[in-house]
């Protein structure tokens, strides 16, 4: 048994082979020297209640507590334990409630749901979230949440309150009731396990209905926003840059979500190959995602990396040689362009459009809806595949998605070279070629 009497041996003390040890002291019983594995040196206290529970008490790390130091305050607790106390019990009870009195307010609780929600101890075995997701609470926290309840105590929000604030915003915007309820939802789950409040005042809130979209854009309006898109300085009132207008591009030949499109890197694109990676920490399901390129998406790239390396290249400029970075860089320069950005792009389109309700997510559905009906004829499954959700269906498909890894490249590659074709017919008007024939399930 490792032993320690004097300053000297506990200078001496070290650990064993990657695993900490413990020196248990010479002349008080149950004071022991912990040492980690890094070296670290600390001093606890095993002892045990009235009741027999055995504890273990904390008292500090060496040389900031020295052995000396460290005989006294385990006397001392000792001592309290002999009247009848439970110091480290009572020591848990003071750091929590110094916890509480730091996370008093809902601005405090959800800056620390924020800050250990970017490590991942946010809720038990979580991982981190995303910055882009962290980014679209904070907007909502600080537009929404905090002006109305900031400053307000944790335990004073209730049910009643809050289902007043969200019946309030979700007259006019029930996407952002639902945003601002989940994000309390999660805080406060957050605050639970803290032990920082009791109750969490999201639960049994209600919100507004709200229907799946089934928005599917005509050919003339899907004509319009790709002219848009593809030259935004000839359509009075619009203010898009010509990246963004490329993004859009982008978005509708490769059906993907906007977000994954706006951070797209070079590194992500194999041009021989004519592939696009995209990788799972950027995918919303967080699997690795394989895109065919069509020629059409492989020109867009062309101009929208061009356009990064100098803002108004000349045609002679429009090399695969010069693809680095991002596709559509930030003009703040921190980065690529955000999904709101692209969102709100969207918006400034479709009002100068007078095109209405349409949003980035209709592009999908209208690429899908297109490709499984008669013009292309591809099976629901592989337009799945195509937009990288799970499974087409739940039950048993659901659990074959999480067996099958295969990527269907060639069936992939097909649909989206199908899709752009009819693309092009429909936004200029350019026959498709005769061999371009739809594929039978």
């Amino acid at each position: 048994m490792r032993r320690i009497a004097t300053i000297a041996s506990v200078e001496a003390a070290k650990a064993s082979a990657g695993r900490q040890v413990e020196y248990t002291d010479a002349k008080v019983p149950g004071l022991a020297l912990r040492v980690s594995p890094a070296g670290k040196k600390s001093w606890t206290l095993r002892y045990r209640t009235k009741d027999g529970e055995q504890r273990r008490l904390t008292l500090g790390r060496y040389p900031s507590v020295s052995l000396s130091k460290a005989r006294d305050l385990a006397h001392k607790a000792v001592g309290q334990v002999a009247d009848g106390a439970d110091p480290a019990k009572d020591k848990r009870g003071s750091k929590a409630a110094a916890q509480a009195k730091k996370l008093s307010t809902v601005a405090t609780l959800v800056e620390a749901y924020f800050e250990d929600a970017a490590r991942g101890r946010h809720k038990p075995n979580g991982r981190p979230k995303r910055q882009s997701t962290l980014d679209m609470e904070g907007e909502y926290f600080k537009r929404l949440i905090k002006p109305c309840f900031g400053s307000l105590p944790v335990v004073d929000l209730t049910r009643h309150e809050l289902q007043r604030f969200l019946d309030d915003i979700g007259h006019t915007a029930p996407a952002s009731a639902r945003h601002c309820r989940n994000l309390i939802r999660q805080a406060f789950n957050y605050g639970i396990r803290r032990e920082v409040v009791e109750k969490n005042p999201a639960q049994l809130t209600e919100l507004p209905a709200s229907g799946s979209r089934e928005r599917v854009l005509s050919d003339g309006e899907l004509r319009a926003l790709w002219n848009a898109a593809h030259n935004p300085a000839s359509v009075a009132g619009l203010k898009m840059s010509a990246a963004m207008g490329l993004a859009i591009c982008l978005a509708v030949v490769t059906l993907q979500r906007g977000g994954e499109v706006c951070g797209l890197h070079a590194l992500e694109i194999d041009r021989e190959g004519k592939l696009w990676t995209i990788p799972g920490t950027r995918t919303k399901n967080h699997r690795t995602h394989v895109v065919p390129l069509s020629d059409l998406a492989l020109e867009i790239l062309d101009r929208a990396f061009a356009l990064a390396v100098a803002p108004e290249p000349k045609r002679s400029e429009l090399s695969p040689g010069k693809w680095d970075g991002f596709a559509f860089p930030s003009p703040r320069g921190d980065g690529s362009m955000t999904r709101h950005a692209f969102t709100r792009a969207m918006k400034r389109m479709t009002r100068a459009l007078k095109i209405p309700d349409a949003t980035p997510h209709d592009f999908r559905r209208t690429g899908s809806t297109n490709i499984t009906s008669e013009r292309i004829g591809i099976p629901r499954f592989l337009v799945s595949r195509l937009l990288n959700q799970i499974s087409d269906a739940g039950g048993a498909a659901a659990v074959t998605g999480v067996y099958d890894r295969n990527e269907y490249l060639p069936e992939k590659r097909r649909a989206l070279g199908a899709w752009s074709a009819l693309l092009q017919e429909i936004v200029v008007d350019q026959k498709r070629p005769q061999n371009v024939v739809p594929i039978s399930a």
